[in-house]
């Protein structure tokens, strides 16, 4: 089975995510929340089991490689979403809604390294279909179906962790570079494909300052693409924690 871009089963793929949340939702909205937390476990732990397949698949076929490292945004998505549905804390919920939920839908909507397979039917692109719709399904269910209680404190450490992530890319994407010689797009800060900013990539010319290279107008061109997004969504995920808690008094 061949995944083809905008078929009918490209677009139930890009529902699926909201179509699952809405049905977990109608069932368990009256539902206790030890009941609700159970479930909620269960799909952390299939979110994090999911990306260790794709990367153990991999390393098996491949050996070792930039891919094995989970520091594409998707790979960290899938554990940050994971460990935000296991441990409920406020500031790992506050990342998987605000930072991995629209690059997990972006990457649904343009799948197209989906249909460089010969089949659907293998780990890597199995992994890939449910590892991106868990991380919104997941992100959507902490948002939800968890009581939270969002605060600057909880905006902050979130923040300053995935400000952490970042840095950590952009070094490997060079220090792999420079160690083994492989080509690591993490956080897509070294090549365009996969966003839709081309023209930013190819206004300046990437700088280098030894081994270390950088494209500023591009990454810093992402990066405030990034909060601007994270925020808004922030402003979004304290508007349904203000109603949850009115519906709840």
């Amino acid at each position: 089975m061949k995944f083809e871009m905008w078929s009918i089963w490209h677009i139930l793929y890009i529902l699926s995510p909201f179509i699952i949340f809405a049905i977990m939702y109608f069932v368990l909205r009256n539902k206790s929340e030890r009941t609700k937390y159970i479930v909620g476990i269960i799909l952390g732990a299939m979110s994090i089991i999911c990306i260790v397949l794709r990367n153990v698949d991999i390393y098996i076929r491949s050996g070792w490689n930039a891919e094995v490292i989970p520091l594409q945004v998707c790979h960290i998505g899938s554990i940050m979403v994971g460990l935000a549905l296991i441990l409920k804390k406020n500031w790992l919920s506050i990342i998987a809604f605000c930072f991995n939920l629209m690059p997990a839908l972006l990457a649904m909507v343009f799948a197209d390294s989906l249909a460089n397979y010969d089949t659907i039917l293998k780990i890597r692109p199995q992994t890939y279909i449910w590892g991106h719709i868990l991380i919104v399904v997941g992100a959507l269910y902490c948002m939800f179906m968890y009581k939270n209680n969002l605060n600057k404190r909880d905006l902050k450490r979130s923040l300053i962790f995935v400000a952490g992530c970042l840095l950590v890319a952009i070094l490997c994407n060079n220090l792999f570079r420079l160690w083994f010689e492989w080509e690591p797009n993490y956080f897509y800060l070294y090549s365009y494909k996969g966003t839709p900013l081309k023209f930013l990539y190819n206004a300046i010319p990437t700088s280098m300052y030894g081994w270390f290279q950088i494209n500023w107008l591009y990454t810093l061109s992402l990066i405030a693409v990034f909060v601007v997004v994270y925020l808004v969504l922030y402003l979004l995920a304290k508007t349904i924690t203000k109603n949850k808690i009115k519906d709840n008094k």
